[in-house]
């Protein structure tokens, strides 16, 4: 059998290249994830000057300690008023300017005194006096340095980070306007079978569908859907008239006598498809290649397999991870209890489940048509046989503890 590592490389073979790269402004970027496809270097210091962190008054140190009287500091007058967006005038020693967040340091100060420090704690007053100790008194104080977040020439992101919401900040901070993407393949979902096509006597509802074209949409990709029949002409046909640059199936590559992209396989004289068991449960039949002029991932067709399998094959593909990289969040944890079930001999088994105070608990069993057990986990487990390939040493436990992933 095929290993699991195995079997990514050759679905990220498939898609690779499919993967390109644009520019987009970020505007447009904030509701379509996308990774990047380049390093960003900020041409600018963040903060771009000295500013204050806090309301209150900008004065020099030295007008503080010079101001220093046994029941306090001060009174110092004030003179003035800077706002953030504007840059004020010198201040001169022995006085102060009130100041809000954000503003510039005005030429003559190096400290900021937070309003509630001083007498009478409000703006508008001729003269302050200010609660500290003298003796406490060091330049600095409540002040942002000029690039003190990032500084001119710093690799602010780096090629292949998901730009979540903080990096895209990170980016428009720096005063960046557009960002060379990651672009995906435009993709067609088919959901294969009698029994999921309209009318059917012993019909299901199309889970498989739904589930994994949620999953695309998420990862930023254009999608579309189909069901077909266990029709192998039709499925030829009805791939042909879409202008998807990748087909990824569910059923349809079992071991069955109407296995529709198998026969689909045999009928295309063009077709470059690979079928073969992989060493996973749920999730073992498998099929890759091309069919149909189009790339193709063929997933098996119950729920929790399928879900497993663009998990574990295709989410890693499209973001253009190693395939020896984690495609999600990874730790290992402790069971709370023992096995439920004893896992299969030569097989990874992923299995389903919570974690607690106590370790994981594993939801369910390990039956792949249990979707809604799926669907209250927060963490795939991972159990490789004790012969594990040492290319499937992604999914190793560490000591008792087991490899997982944090899913959605």
């Amino acid at each position: 059998m095929t290993s699991a590592i195995m079997h990514r490389r050759r679905v990220g073979e498939t898609i690779s290249p499919l993967l390109g790269t644009e520019n987009r402004p970020l505007s447009e970027l904030l509701t379509v994830p996308r990774r990047l496809a380049a390093d960003v270097v900020t041409g600018i210091d963040v903060p771009g000057f000295d500013n204050s962190s806090m309301d209150g008054f900008a004065v020099a140190a030295d007008t503080l300690r010079g101001a220093a009287a046994a029941d306090g500091i001060g009174p110092i007058p004030v003179t003035g008023q800077v706002a953030a967006g504007v840059h004020g005038g010198p201040v001169a020693p022995g006085t102060a300017v009130e100041i809000m967040t954000g503003a510039p340091l005005p030429p003559g100060t190096d400290t900021i005194v937070p309003i509630e420090a001083t007498q009478p704690g409000r703006f508008g007053a001729a003269e302050i006096t200010v609660d500290l100790d003298p003796e406490t008194v060091e330049p600095g104080a409540f002040v942002r340095r000029r690039g003190s977040d990032v500084g001119v020439g710093t690799t602010v992101l780096r090629a292949g980070a998901e730009l979540t919401p903080a990096r895209l900040g990170v980016a428009a901070a720096c005063g960046v306007g557009e960002l060379e993407v990651v672009t995906l393949p435009r993709i067609l979902v088919v959901s294969t079978g009698d029994e999921v096509a309209d009318g059917a006597d012993a019909g299901i509802h199309d889970a498989n569908g739904v589930t994994l074209t949620a999953g695309l949409l998420r990862l930023g990709a254009e999608v579309e859907r189909l069901r077909v029949r266990d029709d192998p002409r039709l499925l030829l046909e009805a791939v042909a008239a879409t202008d998807a640059d990748l087909v990824v199936s569910t059923g349809g590559i079992s071991k069955g006598a109407r296995e529709v992209v198998r026969l689909a396989a045999d009928l295309d004289p063009d077709s470059a498809m690979v079928f073969e068991p992989i060493a996973m449960q749920p999730g073992g039949p498998q099929g890759c290649g091309r069919l149909a002029g189009r790339a193709w991932v063929a997933l098996p067709g119950n729920p929790v397999s399928a879900l497993i399998s663009f998990e574990m094959f295709l989410r890693p593909a499209l973001l253009g991870l190693d395939a020896e990289a984690d495609a999600r969040p990874a730790a290992h944890h402790r069971l709370a209890a023992g096995l439920d079930e004893t896992p299969p001999a030569s097989k990874l088994q992923v299995r389903r489940a919570r974690l607690t105070d106590d370790g994981i608990v594993f939801v369910g069993g390990s039956r792949s048509h249990l979707l809604h057990s799926y669907a209250e986990s927060t963490h795939l487990v991972f159990l490789p046989p004790v012969d594990a390939p040492e290319s499937d040493r992604l999914f190793a436990p560490a000591g008792d503890r087991l490899k997982t992933w944090t899913i959605d």
